[in-house]
């Protein structure tokens, strides 16, 4: 009678426009979630050996205890709260109505009824308590499917409330069904070892909680799992049914492993490399050990970093320790153009009938490409034509949640560190990192609370077997020993002491030996020597830069603000005209910036011509010194922080075009003083004294840049670096900065401490925390000073239009800037056919206020 009564409960429904029910019985929808998860793990066999590493549990045992658990996932939903959400189909199905019910989510009351009733069906002994104990990181993990651990109230109503008693043995039935069918040999670990399981399970439950997500997605998507409303035989449905579907499911989504093409060095990644750098060559021969690494590379711009980051990953993927990569940069511009070059090479990593997926991930991804393939067809390419989008399975691109799935992907720093925080669905994200080789380029341009973050990121990421990658030109000491001890305490190793101090440098950490840290020889042809004019007022800056343009050069102008840059560009556009003269920063609608940004690059990128050049001027903020492959004659920069110079300093002359006279960097700076007062800096600066808020960096930097007059890299990096961060420098700052220098330093501490408060324990397991759970749109993966988003607009006469015509179905998101609430002066709605916002500085805007 049980058995029969299991099937009045429904999982999933619908009504048709006639008012038919369409349902989908709860228990098979339990088991569609369990052969999914399943199958995921039986198609990805080194993934299954991760978790059963992790879990100190046999990978056969294992696979079991882990679909028998997805199967359970759903419990809550027998409860009369879940199943009177569609008071008629309750009554069809079970033929009684419910006067009263509960608000409380059934992934919660799912939860409490396992704490109840679940012990009792696994064991028949005295140490339940034990037991559940033992079992809680792993039914928080599978309740808690809809991207967040079930919240619990300090004070519940009784469970018996939402189960009474004919539901409860429902419930109890189901479960007593599936267990001879997924759980044949019983519990598969044992209560005598409590201490060290009780330790372990938590960590185990992270990435189980994100697996929960996707086999749940994936279950319950009707076109792969129509609805079933007949009962049968759980072991027919299961064998008949769910496996089936389930194998069907996982291979349309993309999930499969794709076949890693034997590497053979890294002109196969890279034909056009005529000559390896040092630091490629020790990338292909550098030993690759067992178990969890991490990889540091210091080099100068130029130095052939990625392709080196690239082949280490290759040679992971080769020995079949990781399935493939995420690259992480600091920004949207980075990322569009690291994606543009990794979609050149990324089929090389697999065999040649492999079908890996590639995504973009950031928070406009979805809009670049679209653009991107509406520039195709543009060109007379049609839509089965080769796309930024064609490799990308659908299903995996139609959400940021998933990007982190795909084989390859490449995305802002934000998508990975959204998976150690509360925010939702951040399990599925470390699922996707966890058979994945971690690359982080440009390290060094974290501040201090997106590198704790960073660093609490490695730990996650090591404990679960990880392998990472960290790329920097200009990275201080202290950082790099940070960034390795996080890494080192998520394998339990305690005070990894580093001891080299020479650049450029390969970090090598592992499990299983030592640091390894080998001196990388310094490219004769990267060697150069950069002359530093200090400019002293923006009339002297405008003078130089004029002298470039008339003798047919190209140059750039890097200010600290976007308010500076608007400012100079006006002033620009005066001398030269529109034509003559080009403003990049980050705060244009996302279709002008993916428009200037083309153009940059084809002005100033690898590829661009005498004709392209000549005498033009880009006036740009701080979004043109990282990954952007850039090349001007000659470099003005505003005075900013040593590491961001050498950055900015990697744009002038970066490539070979003839003749060409001596770098120079331009540094726009105030008077050099031996006892600055503390407006030295924001006399010059007004606006720029926020974004920099460390001055004496800024006057150690001045302080290094005049005695020297000029830096050679490689040899002076190091020396530059720790000149301006290290420990024995900061006693030589003028006091009145001091006191500058101490407020920004207890700023940064604040900040780190905001970053450990938001960031997820490892230790703790997938549970509620004091931390509400939120949405990653408004997870804070960066601090900074609240902002608000609007939505340009024009007047066509008749009515508002987007700011964009692009006509990609993204035209009102294309239209968006993200603004400082500061900015806002007023919302105004008097005597204009819609609202506005007066935004200080740039009028009126009409906008579609979100």
């Amino acid at each position: 009678m049980i058995m029969n009564n299991i099937f009045k409960y429904w999982g999933k429904a619908r009504q048709d426009k006639n008012g038919e029910w369409n349902y989908h019985l709860l228990p098979y929808h339990c088991l569609d979630v369990a052969a999914v998860g399943r199958n995921l793990l039986e198609c990805q066999p080194a993934l299954l050996q991760q978790f059963a590493n992790l879990s100190r549990i046999d990978s056969k045992p294992f696979l079991r205890w882990t679909t028998f658990l997805l199967a359970i996932h759903d419990i809550g939903k027998f409860a009369d709260g879940f199943q009177n959400m569609q008071p008629d189909l309750l009554n069809l199905l079970q033929k009684r109505s419910i006067q009263s019910s509960s608000n409380e989510h059934h992934s919660s009351l799912g939860y409490r009824f396992c704490e109840e009733c679940l012990t009792s069906l696994l064991v028949d002994n005295e140490n339940v308590d034990d037991l559940w104990d033992l079992l809680q990181p792993w039914i928080n993990a599978v309740t808690g499917h809809h991207g967040q651990p079930p919240q619990l109230d300090l004070s519940p109503p009784p469970i018996q409330m939402q189960f009474h008693e004919h539901v409860r043995n429902d419930a109890l039935g189901f479960i007593q069904g599936i267990i001879p069918v997924l759980l044949q040999n019983g519990l598969p670990f044992r209560l005598d070892a409590y201490d060290r399981y009780y330790e372990i399970f938590p960590r185990v439950s992270w990435l189980l909680a994100g697996l929960t997500v996707l086999a749940d997605w994936i279950g319950s998507n009707r076109e792969w799992f129509p609805y079933y409303d007949k009962p049968m035989p759980l072991t027919d449905y299961w064998h008949d049914v769910a496996l089936p579907q389930a194998k069907t499911a996982v291979a349309e989504c993309g999930l499969t492993v794709q076949a890693i093409a034997p590497f053979s060095g890294m002109r196969m990644l890279f034909p056009a490399i005529s000559s390896l750098t040092p630091l490629q060559q020790l990338a292909e021969k550098t030993e690759i050990v067992e178990g969890p690494q991490l990889f540091i590379i210091e080099e100068v711009t130029g130095g052939g970093k990625t392709e080196a980051a690239l082949t280490l990953a290759h040679r992971l993927m080769d020995k079949g320790m990781v399935d493939g990569l995420f690259i992480a940069l600091p920004t949207m511009a980075t990322a569009n153009a690291m994606y543009k070059r990794i979609q050149e090479m990324y089929l090389k990593l697999f065999s040649e009938n492999s079908h890996p997926s590639l995504i973009l991930a950031h928070s406009a991804s979805r809009m670049v490409l679209d653009m991107e393939q509406k520039n195709l067809v543009d060109k007379g390419y049609g839509h089965n034509d080769s796309s930024a989008s064609q490799d990308c399975t659908v299903w995996l691109s139609d959400s940021r949640k998933k990007s982190l799935l795909a084989h390859v992907g490449v995305g802002t720093i934000d998508q990975t560190l959204l998976a150690i925080l509360a925010v939702r669905h951040q399990s599925l994200r470390l699922l996707g990192l966890a058979r994945k080789v971690l690359i982080v380029d440009e390290v060094h341009a974290c501040d201090a609370y997106v590198h704790r973050l960073l660093c609490t990121l490695l730990k996650f990421h090591a404990s679960q077997g990880g392998m990472a990658i960290l790329l920097s030109a200009t990275l201080p000491q202290a950082m790099r020993a940070e960034l390795i001890n996080s890494f080192a305490n998520g394998l339990e190793i305690k005070d990894v002491t580093t001891k080299k101090n020479d650049y450029p440098l390969l970090t090598h950490f592992s499990q299983t030996e030592e640091i390894q840290e080998v001196p990388v020889a310094a490219r004769k042809a990267l060697s150069r020597t950069v002359k530093v004019q200090p400019l002293y007022s923006s009339d002297e800056v405008n003078e130089v830069l004029q002298e470039m343009l008339d003798a047919d050069g190209c140059a750039c102008w890097v200010r600290n603000t976007v308010y500076d840059a608007m400012q100079s560009y006006r002033e620009w556009v005066d001398r030269l005209g529109k034509d003559g003269v080009m403003l990049f920063h980050a705060r244009f609608t996302m279709c002008d910036r993916l428009r200037i940004e083309d153009e940059v690059i084809r002005c100033f990128g690898l590829k661009s011509t005498t004709c392209d050049r000549q005498k033009k001027l880009l006036i740009a903020t701080q979004v043109v010194e990282q990954s952007l492959d850039l090349d001007f004659d000659f470099m003005v920069s505003d005075l900013a922080p040593i590491d961001l110079l050498i950055q900015r300093a990697g744009r002038l002359q970066r490539h070979a075009r003839g003749q060409r006279k001596q770098p120079v960097l331009g540094v726009y700076m105030p008077q050099l003083v031996e006892k600055p007062g503390k407006d030295w800096f924001k006399k010059v600066f007004p606006k720029a004294s926020r974004v920099y808020d460390h001055h004496g960096h800024l006057w150690l930097t001045a302080k290094w840049l005049c005695k020297h007059q000029g830096f050679t890299m490689p040899e002076n990096a190091r020396e530059m670096i720790e000149s301006v961060y290290g420990e024995s420098s900061q006693v030589t700052i003028p006091n009145d900065l001091q006191l500058l220098e101490d407020q920004a330093d207890g700023k940064d501490m604040a900040d780190k401490s905001q970053a450990r408060f938001n960031s997820l324990n490892l230790h703790e397991g997938y549970q509620a925390t004091m931390t509400q759970w939120q949405d990653d749109v408004s997870a804070p993966t960066r601090l900074g000073e609240p902002t608000v988003t609007v939505r340009l607009a024009r007047w066509d006469g008749n009515q508002l239009v987007s700011w964009s015509k692009e006509n990609t179905g993204h035209d009102w998101e294309l239209s968006q800037i993200t603004v400082r609430k500061s900015q806002i002066a007023k919302e105004d709605t008097n005597n204009l056919p819609t609202c506005a916002v007066e935004i200080y500085h740039t009028g009126y805007i009409f906008v579609d206020i979100m």
